[in-house]
């Protein structure tokens, strides 16, 4: 299929960045979309939604599909056909499976129902219905038949009975929905359209005389036409494959990595870079990974033409995966050293506080006896991952790694240079791709050897450089002064050097390993072809694996649906592929099988998923109810008391914070609709029953404003966009329903309409949001903590395996593979807090926790696992000799310091379970303790230069950077959850600092 010109968020300027990158904004994110590409998906998704609109205004097609023709319209809102065929096909039969779902159920549901009243009683009250409606037709002057059909919406054939039926089975329909949705992100759009069908037999079922198997009718046909104007669109207007987005995609991570190399120059020329911008490059880096996921997962179900197959694609973007983690490893040394300096700069004013004011009030403050312990360690010896870098050691970085890094940055543009190459010419002719590819296999090749020379001079340069900035700490004869002839810490320089080097070079290699990769690319593929989706069992297991990526993630606010002991599990299982214990269970006495029974059960129940399906049944049955008596059921038909159902099914989430969330946007949403409506409304038809000429001009104009939002707002605001979508659809639906089609209880007009259906949505709000406080709100906060301290524990774990494999060769199985599986697993469940901590703002929460500790305790949390994954990589690289080397100058395995550590971990994963106080006294800061272990056992450096000279020696650097690092974070840990919860266990017995 043909694909558009280049992809989405590219430009072709060199003063600008590529992908979620510019350099200079002139309109706010959600507006900056004037260019061809989002253009284009722009037109397409208009004129779905438009046309769908003018079904409601052409006469025969509104009298054919009857009083819902908005839904189509409305669909297209929810599902936009914005993105590539498939990925639309997937979400939008996925909406269509959850409608049919729910008839099918709904027709089950009636059939049982009906059956429990007796066939004699059903014709006695038909009978008593139509005596009834002929009374009253002489007294109104109306159709028999209109009356009949009043009285039938009134509630005139409601049986309790009948009744009960209808709500258990589709109460038990609600609950098995959600918690297959809870489990399985995929199931959304089935659980939300699936509930919303069943809830027409649910409100209606008990009034109809019979079975009556097309009440579903009225949303499932619009629903297709919609679907069925969206594939079209899909196809006839700029259409997209999987493997095209997919590449454009790559080649947008491809250009971000130049951040790090810009970040490095930066650094080097003593320019001030931001901590903020650095910390914002990195997440846009890590989620411009993180969003080619769900492309690459369903790449094998595509259909595409081009050179390249979802194999090749996928070993490709694990080839890039390596070189975005050198750079990301790079950009994060810069962040660390940044931090590092204000930290320092923070334990000078607390100083000069103290000094200043040695009161009680200082005295008592939290943290304070490891602050003081702190002041003067980090003042003197700065972590070598964290402390500044001489004057001449930056000179002689940036002298001897300018080459390099330009060679770096020109390999980045060649690499998303030839990508872009590839994904353009899948319909370019042969001869001509031909000579495009040959010309791109010479500078490869040209450029590829260039890297590779620079790379092996840069590496030799910057160790002499940086020997020549530290000659003063040799003798003559090339080995290290003794300790008493140098200062305090004076390899400081030279060791973060080395760091910075190895860093940079390791980048360098993977960009080296990307460009052998894409050489042989172009060399074995010389031709386009067609990429079919042969691999049914794929598609099952895609289907049915809730880890699995799914590319309609946004359409759910729900941010932090996924248990805390789930993930928890998951490390269980990669530490048994090693044979390492993650830990053995409390001796107990062994229960019978039905306590067992009954504890599973319990436990399945009230777990987040549980109680969010409990929640579901109950809000349905609260908002429902009033449409099954007698005395309320016509009040709820003509008032769309069914609006207010929806909205608060719809609304529920799994946890407090989202829910909130979710209310603000949906009621935002829904009042920036509805004035739109009545706006267009008002302009198309003014006071009269609407005209369908004046009707479709303005809808056109409005549908390009509601569609932009829809399309360009970010992901977490996509919420808002569908409610003003739907909103818009519903009221000008409605009022012109209202002068066209002779139907009991239309909303009115305009206003009348828009005010019926704000009422209805508030009405839903409350009754979530009540729901949602009963028995115990499912807080946000709660669910954090507990993902941090379960992070906490698998960190604990992480550092154990380390012990457990570092310096040792006799080992069965290499822990490389499993390490990077684990880190990548704790990295991705605190990559996904970053949405419910952002939401905590909107949480009433009694704890004491609060959104910036929790952030930061993640951010933390971050920086132990990358330094663990490098000591656990290096642990299976590294020469034995360095890896001993290690162990004797910072104490690894000195069981002191790993009691300490184990000891400091274990109580903050307990007190960010409980939220108590930490006691005062800790073995922190431990990086001092690392410190005083090795003063105390009086070791002397043996290093010379020629040894300084070997590429294992930098990679002993990063282990001692990265272990240090590792317990300076431990200790900036303590005193953020300190600053939390407080300190408890006061020991008074110092005066000034010292013991009495």
């Amino acid at each position: 299929m043909p694909e558009t010109d280049k992809p989405r968020g590219f430009t072709t300027d060199k003063g600008q960045r590529h992908g979620w990158f510019r350099s200079q904004r002139t309109l706010p994110a959600w507006l900056d979309h004037f260019n061809g590409p989002d253009l284009k998906i722009l037109f397409r998704c208009w004129v779905a939604a438009w046309v769908a609109s003018l079904l409601m205004f052409i006469g025969p097609a509104l009298h054919k599909i009857g009083i819902a023709t908005f839904f189509g319209a409305l669909l297209l809102y929810i599902v936009p056909p914005g993105g590539i065929l498939y990925v639309y096909l997937l979400a939008s039969l996925s909406l269509l499976f959850g409608m049919c779902l729910g008839w099918a159920w709904g027709l089950l549901t009636m059939k049982a129902a009906l059956a429990a009243r007796p066939e004699s009683q059903t014709q006695a009250l038909l009978q008593q219905l139509q005596q009834q409606a002929i009374i009253q037709a002489q007294q109104t002057g109306q159709s028999p038949s209109a009356v009949a059909q009043e009285l039938v919406h009134d509630g005139f054939l409601l049986d309790a009975r009948i009744t009960v039926v209808f709500y258990v089975l589709i109460c038990l329909f609600v609950y098995v929905v959600s918690r297959i949705r809870v489990a399985n992100p995929k199931f959304v759009l089935v659980q939300l359209f699936s509930i919303i069908v069943a809830d027409l037999f649910l409100l209606f079922g008990p009034t109809v005389p019979s079975f009556t198997p097309l009440l579903a009718r009225v949303l499932v046909e619009p629903g297709a036409i919609g679907i069925g104007l969206g594939v079209a669109c899909c196809l006839l207007f700029f259409p997209q494959s999987t493997s095209y987005a997919c590449l454009a995609q790559i080649e947008q991570l491809v250009r971000l990595a130049e951040s790090p190399l810009r970040c490095t120059r930066a650094r080097f020329a003593r320019q001030d870079v931001s901590l903020q911008e650095l910390q914002a490059e990195r997440s846009q880096i890590i989620a411009g990974y993180k969003a080619i996921g769900p492309a690459l997962a369903f790449l094998p179900l595509d259909l595409s033409r081009g050179r390249w197959g979802p194999d090749d694609l996928k070993d490709l973007h694990q080839t890039l995966r390596q070189a975005m983690v050198t750079g990301l490893a790079l950009l994060d040394f810069h962040i660390a050293r940044i931090t590092s300096d204000q930290k320092l700069e923070r334990l000078r004013a607390h100083a000069g506080e103290q000094s200043d004011h040695p009161d009680e009030k200082h005295r008592r403050q939290v943290g304070r006896r490891q602050l003081q312990e702190s002041e003067g360690l980090l003042d003197a010896l700065k972590n070598p991952d964290q402390g500044a870098i001489h004057s001449q050691t930056l000179d002689a970085l940036q002298d001897s790694t300018a080459d390099l890094l330009d060679s770096c940055s020109r390999s980045v543009d060649l690499i998303s240079q030839s990508l872009h190459t590839i994904n353009s010419t899948r319909w370019v002719r042969r001869r001509r791709a031909e000579t495009q590819i040959k010309e791109l296999i010479e500078q490869v090749q040209s450029e590829r050897a260039c890297l590779g020379e620079s790379r092996a001079t840069s590496g030799t340069e910057t160790t002499e450089q940086l020997l020549r900035c530290h000659s003063d700490l040799f003798g003559a004869d090339g080995s290290l002064k003794s300790p008493e002839q140098l200062g305090p810490h004076a390899l400081r320089g030279l060791v973060i050097g080395m760091v910075v080097e190895e860093r940079i070079i390791g980048f360098a290699e993977a960009i080296e390993a990307a460009l052998d990769h894409l050489l042989r690319l172009l060399r074995t593929r010389t031709a386009n072809r067609w990429w079919l989706p042969f691999r049914l069992q794929y598609w099952i297991r895609w289907v049915i694996n809730s880890r699995q990526a799914v590319p309609i993630s946004e359409l759910t606010t729900d941010q932090g649906a996924t248990d805390p002991d789930e993930a928890d599990e998951q490390a269980r299982e990669a530490y048994r592929q090693l044979r390492v214990s993650r830990g053995q269970p409390p001796v107990t006495r062994r229960r019978s099988r039905p306590v067992k029974f009954l504890v599973g059960l319990y436990k399945w129940v009230a777990n987040p998923g549980g109680m969010y399906a409990l929640r579901m049944v109950v809000v349905t049955i609260a908002c429902a109810i009033p449409a099954s008596l007698p005395h309320t059921a016509g009040f709820y038909y003509r008032e769309k008391g069914i609006w207010g159902l929806i909205t608060a099914q719809t609304t529920m989430m799994v946890y407090m914070a989202d829910l909130t969330f979710s209310m603000v946007l949906r009621a935002i949403g829904t009042v920036l609709g509805g004035v739109m409506a009545m706006v267009a409304w008002y302009i198309g038809s003014g006071n009269g029953p609407g005209n369908a000429y004046g009707m479709a001009a303005i809808t056109a104009a409005m549908t390009v404003v509601l569609m932009w939002w829809r399309l360009f707002l970010p992901p977490t605001f996509s919420v808002a966009a569908i409610m003003s979508g739907a909103t818009f659809i519903l009221v000008v639906g409605f009022s012109y329903d209202d002068g066209h089609i002779q139907q009991y209880g239309l909303p009115g007009r305009g206003y009348a309409a828009f005010w019926k259906r704000l009422v209805s949505v508030l009405l839903g709000f409350v009754a979530a949001f009540v729901v949602q406080l009963f028995p115990r709100p499912p807080s946000t906060t709660r669910h954090v903590c507990k993902t941090l301290s379960n992070t906490v524990r698998t960190l604990s774990d992480h550092y154990a395996l380390l012990l457990s494999h570092w310096g040792r060769t006799d080992l069965e199985n290499p822990v490389g593979a499993v390490a990077d599986k684990i880190s990548l697993g704790i990295a991705e469940t605190l990559l996904a807090l970053g949405g419910p901590i952002g939401l905590l703002k909107f949480e009433m929460s009694l704890g004491p926790f609060d959104q910036r500790g929790l952030a930061t305790t993640k951010t933390l949390c971050q920086a132990m696992n990358q330094a663990l994954s490098r000591l656990l990589m290096l642990s299976t690289t590294l020469p034995l000799e360095f890896q001993q080397r290690l162990m004797l100058t910072v104490g690894l395995l000195d069981q002191h310091v790993i009691g300490d550590i184990m000891a400091v971990l274990g109580i903050i994963e307990q007190a960010l379970t409980s939220g108590l106080p930490l006691p005062e006294k800790l073995p922190t800061p431990l990086i001092g303790r690392c410190y005083e272990s090795w003063d105390a056992r009086h070791l002397t450096v043996q290093l010379t230069a020629t040894r300084i000279r070997e590429e294992n020696y930098r990679r002993y650097c990063v282990a001692v950077s990265s272990y240090l690092r590792f317990l300076s974070t431990i200790d900036d840990l303590v005193l953020v959850l300190k600053g939390t919860l407080g300190e408890s266990h006061i020991i008074d017995r110092w005066q000034n600092d010292t013991p009495v």
